[in-house]
């Protein structure tokens, strides 16, 4: 039995055959982050990167490399057994938006009393990397006790911004900071404006792992789209042993949609504001992990020795964790992230925080005496991958969806399907029953789009979208690859399609599978001139062949004299059960006995793109 293999690229099966390529919420054109697998290095795939733009090279957080890449190139490092993924390069931002914080966070309930008890200590001894956009080296809330680490940008490592130093302040200033002894060293991966790639940020996340002085904090105010390489080097980070302690975001959405935010093993924060309340714009849910002060925050700032500013945000609120998780280290040297992390939960204040929205912990940062009757949550179960998308079938026929059809498609999806079969002589014919995606000039917000082959770097059959059902498509060889992508704005019903694995083969091809199909020459291609292309079709006794046609397109002539297909009920001297031509797609033609022949001819003139037509080998109906 012949079978049909359908692989799903987002599955383990994908390995096996091509490295998934990741997408980004704001990717940067033509950049790349390529991440090699366990023991692979750089040299492995340089012959495949003929003289591309390599960025900057990863040794630390994984092994892997960032590159200005073509597509031609992303298509030959995706075939390369020594790459585990490759992702979009993208920018991310500082988590801010325009100091009662230390005092609400050594006490357990409100009002506040006007000072911060240091009762726990001041995490000297620790050491805390601020990924950040620099910080101010010279400002007198830590003489002595900051330095600068690597500038991904190519600065000085001084911050220009403002946003670094004014976190930096709050996690181990001596007048703003929680831990007022620890060590402060700025990691600049943020530009003046308080934005910078992924690229940049897995960079001194790499710099921070081979660099480290344990124990060790590193605080990342920042954030943009989910992505799979800033969190692969989180865990690095972690691994290392340097507790990671990362902003929720600022869209007063799902901070499992964000990262670093998303990442699990990290210290995600939340803010609030001095009634206790999570702040309006702080992301919330599942992958939150305890809240903090953050809004109207008075730190240190850029400029001057003794500059201060008054900002709000969740960038505010993960250096008051950060400081804290400096001050737990200094008593604890020895303890793991993880055990940080239990650590500032059970200690924390429960049911202190008004809306902290579905899915939060409602734990509020305490780092006084005793405990707040925190708790350690319980993880949420896996999400399970989207409905539809994509999927892996083993019968010679069946159907695929978009993600939660009949239902509306979601943002930002991006599935990938391989149909191919394991049969030399079959071809991949897919046909749509519904069509509804947003519509635009080229297709460029949502797409499904087809490859006669098994990647990207084939034959671009079609790309669709819009609501008119699309034409049957097949393949010239074993497979068909499909791409259906969805930007972050309207949404639709999505596709419904079927597949078949069919016999095929070229003029004077003999079939005698129970279903194929057969079309003209270079079809969907003009076919040529003075063409004679005959197709036999041969069931056994008491069968009947039935002949569906998918396309049709021939010269128009009022008895078919120019160009014609000719259907004859048994072989090619049979007599003829229709002679065809025109742009009609003709009735289904049953032959009476169990062969039937098909022949396409055509004169030294007009040519156009001809036919497809599928067949059925079935019992005849006796009545």
């Amino acid at each position: 039995m012949k079978v049909l293999l359908v692989v799903l690229l987002a599955t383990a099966v994908a390995s096996q055959l091509i490295a998934p390529l990741i997408t980004v919420d704001e990717p940067i054109p033509g950049r790349y982050i390529v991440k090699l697998k366990e023991g692979r290095k750089l040299d492995d795939v340089a012959f495949k990167l003929d003289g591309a733009k390599i960025l900057r090279t990863y040794k630390n957080v994984f092994s892997g490399f960032a590159a200005d890449l073509s597509d031609r190139l992303v298509e030959r490092l995706r075939k390369s057994d020594a790459v585990e993924y490759i992702q979009e390069d993208g920018m991310a931002y500082a988590s801010a938006v325009a100091s009662w914080g230390l005092d609400r966070i050594d006490q357990i309930n409100l009002p506040l009393d006007d000072t911060y008890n240091q009762v726990l200590g001041d995490g000297e001894g620790v050491s805390v990397y601020v990924l950040d956009t620099g910080i101010n080296l010279n400002h007198q809330d830590w003489v002595g006790r900051s330095s600068y680490g690597i500038d991904t940008h190519g600065g000085t490592g001084e911050d220009c911004n403002g946003h670094g130093s004014h976190c930096a302040g709050t996690i181990g200033g001596t007048q703003y900071g929680v831990a007022k002894a620890a060590k402060l060293i700025g990691v600049r991966v943020l530009s003046c404006a308080g934005s910078g790639a992924y690229s940049q940020i897995i960079d001194g996340c790499d710099w921070v792992v081979a660099n480290a002085v344990l124990p060790a904090v590193a605080s990342m105010s920042l954030g943009g789209g989910a992505n799979q390489a800033t969190d692969d080097a989180i865990q690095r980070m972690i691994d290392a042993g340097i507790t990671v302690v990362v902003a929720a975001g600022n869209d007063n959405g799902n901070a499992c949609n964000s990262s670093p935010a998303r990442s699990e093993p990290a210290i995600t924060v939340g803010a609030t504001d001095s009634t206790d309340t999570r702040a309006s714009f702080s992301n919330y849910g599942t992958c939150v992990d305890i809240f903090a002060p953050g809004v109207s925050i008075t730190s240190a700032w850029y400029g001057e020795p003794d500059a201060t500013n008054t900002i709000s945000g969740t960038s505010m609120a993960c250096p008051h964790v950060a400081g804290a998780s400096a001050v737990i280290l200094a008593n604890e040297p020895s303890l793991t992230p993880n055990e940080v992390k239990e650590t500032l939960q059970l200690k924390s204040i429960v049911d202190a925080v008004q809306d902290p929205r579905s899915g939060s912990p409602n734990l509020l940062l305490y780092i006084g005496e005793g405990s707040g009757g925190g708790f350690i949550p319980t993880p949420p179960p896996p999400t399970p991958p989207p409905p539809g998308c994509g999927g892996l079938f083993d019968s010679p026929s069946g159907t695929f969806t978009s993600p939660y059809y009949p239902g509306s498609y979601d943002n930002s999806m991006n599935c990938e399907y391989l149909i191919t079969t394991t049969d030399e002589k079959q071809v991949v014919y897919v046909s749509f029953e519904f069509f509804d995606l947003e519509s635009a000039t080229n297709c460029i917000f949502d797409s499904l789009k087809v490859y006669d082959g098994t990647s990207t770097s084939d034959p671009l059959l079609a790309t669709l979208c819009g609501d008119t059902i699309p034409d049957s498509l097949m393949s010239t060889g074993m497979s068909l690859f499909l791409v259906f992508k969805t930007d972050g704005s309207i949404i639709g019903p999505g596709f419904s399609a079927s597949y078949q694995a069919l016999e095929s083969g070229d003029c004077g091809h003999t079939f005698t599978a129970m279903n194929g199909i057969l079309s003209s020459p270079n079809y969907p291609s003009n076919y040529g001139n003075n063409e004679d292309c005959g197709f036999l079709i041969q069931g056994g006794s008491g069968q009947v062949v039935s002949l569906t046609f998918g396309d049709f397109e021939l010269e128009q002539h009022t008895g078919c004299d120019y160009d014609s297909v000719d259907i004859h009920d048994g072989d090619m001297t049979a007599p003829s059960l229709a002679k065809l031509c025109g742009t009609a797609l003709p009735d289904v033609v049953t032959s009476t006995g169990s062969s039937m022949y098909v022949r396409l001819t055509s004169d030294s003139s007009v040519t156009r793109k001809g036919f497809t037509a599928t067949y059925l080998i079935h019992d005849s109906v006796t009545a």
